[in-house]
């Protein structure tokens, strides 16, 4: 278990997400995963015109508090303070491995996990490489878990053998929910169904079995197949919601999930299947998003993990010519991943959603619509 703990600094913050740019020699494109089926990398692009130096997107404020500020309010959650004074207020657990596909097929999450790591409030325990045991004495630790990759290898073309929770686990898990704990559960890891076996449902879907959510085992938003001739801009997935050329879907801006946000992109999903849950975003067919209060608790689920990888985040990637942006002749002309989705809104939507508190975050980002 790796614990990241969350009490950076306002210049450490700017340096963590602040990426550099790096265009590939020649301009070439990224991978496209393999030919068995099981990948589901993303594809680069060459840029046209002249070198440019700017930037994507805004600049990302955070404010932060620690030994020289007092905690922000709490909004219903206990703030606690350690003997150096990091105070925190919503306590995360991400549970399984963290996606390693994304753009250029070599892409990573560290955007994501700066994301939260540099609120000052809360605290991430990442398990990503055991299974932990799902006991009420655990479970009281957290305020929110995060349902990863929760197989036993979790590497490039082999998932390994999905975790297996008992009877016990399942009904902790329940009991927490219904008392006010938060589940945010994502899916599409790994595998289109051809050729392949899926297996980033199995372990996902027992621990929601007491919800009205379950994945399908299946491969829906796949680029191959939906057709779409401008995702090498933004890194290769399919547009979720939006008006971006091939893009699928609609959010529901009436939900606590959909509200202010567009599009997002995912690279081979799993549709979700439900009855009472409210779906937060769908194609009148497939639904890809949903969300369920249960008891004092809330339950959000989202069909892929694409919203993780920091080359959404950032628009930047090492097979993406960063030119394309800045040319006025290229499709790709302000159509980095950055510039046409809302992955920080998405994000900040679902914990907001799952943690039932907003004092807590203390982030600054002028892409946010609180």
């Amino acid at each position: 278990m790796k614990r990241l703990h969350f009490a950076a600094r306002f210049s450490a913050v700017l340096t963590a997400l602040w990426l550099p740019v790096i265009a590939c020699s020649g301009g070439g494109g990224g991978g496209n995963g393999n030919t068995t089926g099981n990948g589901e990398g993303g594809q680069g692009a060459s840029g046209a015109g002249s070198s440019s130096s700017d930037g994507f997107g805004g600049d990302l404020w955070l404010t932060t508090t620690g030994p020289d500020g007092p905690p922000p309010a709490d909004a219903g959650h206990q703030t606690t303070c350690d003997d150096a004074g990091n105070c925190t207020c919503i306590n995360i657990a991400s549970i399984g491995h963290e996606g390693v596909w994304g753009p250029c097929s070599s892409d990573s999450t560290t955007a994501l996990q700066n994301w939260l790591n540099t609120q000052s409030t809360a605290q991430v325990d990442n398990y990503n490489t055991e299974k932990p045991t799902l006991t009420p004495e655990f479970l009281a630790k957290y305020d929110v878990i995060l349902l990863q990759w929760m197989v036993t290898k979790g590497v490039q073309n082999d998932d390994g053998a999905p975790w297996q929770f008992t009877a016990d686990e399942v009904n902790a898990l329940k009991d927490w929910v219904n008392n006010g704990g938060g589940l945010i559960a994502l899916s599409g890891y790994q595998c289109n169904g051809q050729g392949c076996t899926i297996h980033d449902v199995t372990a996902t879907n027992q621990l929601l079995s007491f919800t009205d959510i379950q994945f399908n085992a299946d491969g829906v938003l796949d680029p191959a197949r939906n057709g779409c001739p401008d995702c090498n801009c933004w890194g290769g997935p399919v547009p979720v919601g939006g008006p971006l050329p091939g893009s699928v879907g609609t959010w529901n801006q009436d939900t606590p999930i959909g509200k202010d946000i567009q599009s997002v992109g995912a690279y081979v999903a799993r549709s979700i299947r439900s009855t009472t849950a409210t779906v937060d975003c769908t194609d009148g067919t497939n639904n890809f998003a949903v969300h369920e209060d249960v008891g004092k608790g809330h339950v959000f689920a989202y069909g892929d993990e694409w919203v993780t990888y920091s080359g959404q985040w950032l628009g930047t990637a090492e097979c993406l010519d960063p030119r394309m942006y800045t040319d006025p002749n290229s499709a790709c002309y302000e159509r980095s991943a950055a510039q046409v989705f809302q992955i920080s809104q998405f994000w900040y939507n679902v914990v907001k959603y799952a943690a039932s508190s907003v004092e807590c975050f203390t982030i600054e980002d002028p892409a946010i619509i609180k």
